[in-house]
């Protein structure tokens, strides 16, 4: 299970795994697909073979960025774009595992 929680991050919770992202703090200019960014993310990530952390890390800052920016279409990040903002937030990103 997975729930969004805009700027209060994202949980996740299976059998094994129960995590906590926290939220990338940005200013948001218009939230108009980043939940469409979040679930796409998420889905490129387990396509890829990522585990969950790093998948949620992705996922979260996909978010993030693309309610940072002004329309749908134009403001989905790339995945460099991702991976340089996770870069410039690796403290803000850290996640909670209470189970596992």
């Amino acid at each position: 299970m997975i729930i969004t929680l805009g700027e209060k991050g994202a949980y996740f919770k299976n059998r094994l795994e129960e995590l906590r992202v926290k939220a990338c703090r940005v200013k948001a200019v218009d939230t108009t697909a980043a939940g469409d960014a979040f679930v796409g993310t998420l889905a490129w990530g387990l396509a890829q073979g990522m585990d969950t952390e790093n998948v949620l890390l992705h996922a979260n800052a996909a978010g993030a960025l693309t309610a940072a920016r002004l329309g749908a279409q134009p403001s989905l990040p790339t995945i460099a774009e991702i991976r340089r903002f996770l870069r410039k937030r690796r403290n803000d990103n850290r996640t909670e595992n209470r189970a596992g």
